[in-house]
């Protein structure tokens, strides 16, 4: 059940446009947290537990716990909280498949390729029509191409050549010439594992991608990376132990970078500036020093795919997209020996476990259903307000807050107050306040709240 419910959920990420949505975000953590209730109390009223391995568990919780503190502090916490649980999510895979046996990573390797011939027929499908670089079924080709790396290895490992094949094709339509240098650097650096066509196929690859980069060092595209792993890096100067909270990349970005629109972005495009920047060097470190005493004594087969998406991630920003997370944490986690222990469950302590078990996890499902519901009633509210509905949609705003406030329901409920009565600048001033409390960055807020003020 526990290979089940880690394919299902990862499989899933990929599928719905990679968990970036919130809505698919949250299904796919109550369904894992749901699944995990399930099974723990199944195995607890058996009176026996798998138990993951202790260090690979103790530093996914140190990161884990890092990741909360960074959210907790966050000076846009309201938008640090959701990527924070999906950064979760992905931190408690290395646990969870630890504890998963043999029979059951052979399961999980299987549903992880279903999922791979699923984002392959996609991709042909909006090839042939007319898509010229198809996503597949996620955000765009740049996090397609990242999934790609992590699925390959995957697939060669079972000898699924008509899927290594499929994948391989769709790497090449999605033109991502970082992938392609992943790839290249990962053939290269387990040269004795693939052999040597693949190694100097690995070397071609990587000339032909060297050439692209240094003819691309003078485009926008390159020149926009640099502007924003400046911004990164100050960012992560400005607070270095616990940096600006997941996710705030895009909202803080603002701030760092010159008022221009071609220099917005979501993402940093470069992994370890991006984790430093969000989370703090400490937490930077700690990820990847773990990472390498994981994957280090691996099997090359288990190393590649993890390895060849880091690399990737110095140049892009698939590892910043949940589903494309989920999956690397699955792969790296893969590379890890099974634990092979389990915990015998003394009988008159079962009841007791198991419903704080079922109490633990449901209290993490109620906040997540929680954040979901209020984002469900913020998009009604806007749905109503552009047919005038005004008493309607302050209804929905209100109720959306008091499940979880939001700076962008303050800002609308602001407007409403205006437009509905202009006596009304005191509800109006209030509500744009919070919207600047939440998110400080938003120079718009900042600028109607003035203009608010002097009425």
């Amino acid at each position: 059940m526990l290979a089940g419910l880690v394919g299902a959920v990862v499989g899933g990420g990929l599928l719905l446009r990679g968990a970036w949505d919130l809505w698919a975000q949250s299904a796919l953590i109550l369904v894992l947290l749901a699944g995990l209730a399930a099974w723990l109390c199944g195995r607890v009223i058996a009176g026996w537990v798998p138990c993951p391995e202790s260090r690979l568990s103790a530093w996914a919780g140190a990161l884990a716990s890092a990741s909360a503190v960074a959210a907790f502090w966050s000076p846009v916490a309201v938008y640090a909280r959701p990527a924070c649980a999906a950064s979760i999510v992905g931190l408690a895979l290395f646990p969870i498949v630890s504890a998963v046996d043999t029979e059951g990573r052979e399961k999980l390797e299987r549903l992880l390729r279903a999922a791979g011939w699923a984002l392959v027929l996609v991709a042909a499908y909006q090839r042939v029509h007319g898509v010229a670089r198809p996503p597949s079924s996620l955000l765009n080709p740049n996090a397609f191409a990242g999934a790609i790396l992590l699925l390959l290895p995957l697939s060669a490992r079972a000898r699924d050549w008509a899927l290594v094949a499929g994948l391989l094709l769709c790497l090449w339509w999605t033109r991502s010439v970082g992938a392609w240098m992943g790839l290249a650097a990962a053939l290269l650096l387990h040269r004795r594992a693939v052999g040597p066509f693949a190694f100097w196929a690995g070397a071609a690859a990587g000339s032909i991608g060297l050439i692209a980069i240094l003819a691309k060092l003078q485009s926008p595209e390159a020149l926009h990376r640099l502007a924003w792993w400046g911004a990164a890096w100050r960012m992560a100067a400005d607070s270095p132990w616990i940096g600006l909270g997941p996710g705030s990349f895009a909202y803080a970005l603002a701030a760092y970078v010159p008022a221009r629109p071609e220099l917005s972005s979501l993402y940093a495009h470069q992994h370890v500036l991006e984790t430093a920047a969000e989370r703090g060097w400490p937490y930077a470190g700690l990820w990847l020093a773990g990472l390498f005493v994981l994957l280090q004594p691996a099997s090359a087969g288990r190393r590649f795919g993890p390895v060849a998406a880091l690399i990737h991630g110095l140049v892009d920003y698939a590892l910043a997209v949940p589903g494309v997370f989920w999956l690397f944490c699955a792969s790296a986690a893969l590379a890890a020996p099974e634990s092979g222990r389990a915990a015998n469950v003394p009988l008159r302590r079962r009841p007791a476990i198991g419903a704080l078990t079922a109490l633990a996890l449901g209290a993490c499902a109620l906040s997540v259903w929680r954040a979901w519901s209020a984002d469900r009633l913020r998009a009604g509210a806007t749905t109503v307000l552009r047919e005038q509905r005004l008493d309607e949609a302050e209804t929905l705003l209100a109720a959306s807050e008091s499940l979880s406030p939001h700076p962008e329901a303050a800002r609308l409920r602001a407007e409403i107050a205006l437009a509905s009565r202009p006596e009304r600048v005191v509800d109006a001033a209030a509500h744009l306040r919070r919207a600047v409390r939440m998110d400080p960055y938003r120079a718009s807020n900042r600028d109607l709240l003035e203009a608010v003020s002097r009425r």
